[in-house]
């Protein structure tokens, strides 16, 4: 799915640039950034190790401001790789730290360049050990003492992640997955629903909620999830010039806000549900909606000793303006390429498609909806080059989303503290401010049905 090797080096390169494309940077601090990147070891489009220039990254960050991430593709479509040798390198020094964990690793960079002739700095193996779980106090079953992290503006960081707990995780026999983004200065939830599958289509659905409520945030912290890494999450975020980082495994002392807020919503959303008993998706969420506005972003917090909202209205923010609808819709749109064949078709989940003529054999590049796969725009090599016809259409949505919703259930049992709660967010939405679920969500769900 929109896999070529010129979007994969294009990610790579977002990769590198993203902290430094930040434009509350001063001169100053962005040079030694790129300094400090230069000075790193990177994944390259193929995974290998790789180091970039400062001259390079600075050619990479202007060619991102003037075209946004296509301008970060390669001319030609050539790319030089990384020796075999800095993979055996770090395959020896994993095997060396396995066998005793208390070696640091200055002592691993002695014993590789005394017995392999191979030189390697002490900070290459450092990193390399961090990224892959290879510290000394994981493998030596140490524990550590994680200072308290906040970040300094509101829209600085958003946790995601998808929850399923106790008496939310099955609703009239179907499954019901609770997405949600939490602002971590603020504690503010940009945006939650419950969804009706843990895929990723679902995630991006929230995120691109978040996104149109609130703003573009500079970081999106998650965990490791299939919906969290997909290659499509990667080429929206890049396109919005959101960072991504993700939890490292083993290590949930990084996502410390996010866990204690589903501790809340267990023991205060979903209890309730447990005693009102809910049976359609759409119920549970006007319920989770009322409980958002009403209790939860009402309450002062512990650790801040301020509402969730108060706060964020306070600030200070660093969220970018949400874009205009119709740029927001192309950046999350997914892609797939393909090559077009002698009769001038492409295909796509079984679908046949007509282009233009003048494609044939060429490699192009799909964009569309997932939920409409009726409508596709082709590109190449990152030009428009008109739509894709049906010409036989089997499959209207990506296969991928073909997960329905809860069907219509009996009557709902006793009814008390949610329904006061939904009452209340009635009248406030008739005062014109609203925290429904996105018309998308809405929309989506009315067409799986």
């Amino acid at each position: 799915m929109g896999d070529d090797h010129a979007t994969r080096v294009a990610l790579a390169r977002w990769a590198v640039i993203c902290e430094a494309v930040d434009d509350r940077l001063e001169p100053g601090e962005r040079g030694r950034l790129v300094s400090e990147l230069a000075r790193r070891v990177h994944r390259d489009a193929h995974g290998a190790t790789m180091r970039v220039t400062t001259r390079t990254i600075y050619r990479w960050i202007a060619a991102w401001r003037t075209g946004g991430f296509d301008s970060l593709k390669p001319a030609r479509r050539r790319d030089a790789g990384v020796a075999r040798t800095d993979r055996e390198i770090l395959e020896l020094a994993a095997a060396l730290r396995r066998e005793a964990p208390a070696r640091s690793a200055a002592h691993i960079a002695g014993i590789i360049a005394r017995t392999r002739g191979w030189e390697v700095s002490d900070r290459t193996l450092q990193r390399f050990f961090a990224e892959h779980g290879l510290d000394r106090a994981r493998l030596e079953g140490r524990h550590r003492a994680y200072g308290r992290f906040e970040a300094a503006a509101c829209g600085d960081l958003w946790t995601a992640d998808g929850w399923d707990g106790p008496g939310l995780a099955e609703l009239s026999g179907r499954h019901a997955q609770l997405f949600s983004i939490l602002d971590d200065r603020s504690r503010l939830i940009a945006h939650g629903a419950f969804y009706p599958d843990v895929g990723e289509w679902s995630f991006q659905r929230c995120l691109r909620a978040a996104i149109t409520r609130r703003g573009i945030p500079q970081v999106l912290y998650i965990d490791n999830g299939a919906a969290q890494v997909s290659h499509q999450l990667k080429l929206i975020c890049a396109r919005l010039g959101i960072r991504i980082t993700h939890s490292a495994p083993g290590r949930p002392q990084g996502r410390g806000k996010k866990e204690r807020h589903y501790r809340t919503v267990a023991e205060q959303f979903a209890i309730e549900i447990d005693v009102v008993g809910v049976d359609t998706l759409d119920q549970l969420n006007r319920y989770w909606a009322a409980w958002v506005e009403q209790v939860y972003h009402r309450r002062p917090n512990r650790t801040t000793g301020q509402a969730p909202l108060e706060r964020w209205m306070a600030g200070p923010t660093s969220l970018r303006e949400t874009p205009d609808p119709h740029v927001l819709r192309q950046a999350f749109l997914w892609t797939a390429t393909r090559t077009v064949t002698a009769t001038r078709t492409v295909s796509l989940h079984g679908n046949v498609y007509d282009v233009d003529p003048s494609l044939v054999g060429r490699r192009v590049e799909l964009r569309y909806d997932p939920t409409d796969l009726a409508s596709i725009a082709v590109f190449h090599h990152d030009r428009p080059a008109g739509t894709a016809v049906p010409a036989q259409l089997r499959a209207h949505v990506d296969p991928k989303l073909r997960n329905v919703n809860p069907a219509e259930p009996g009557p709902a049992t006793g009814i008390r503290y949610l329904d006061a709660l939904a009452a209340d967010h009635a009248a406030q939405l008739r005062g014109g401010i609203s925290y429904q679920p996105a018309q998308d969500d809405i929309h989506d769900q009315e067409r799986s049905r």
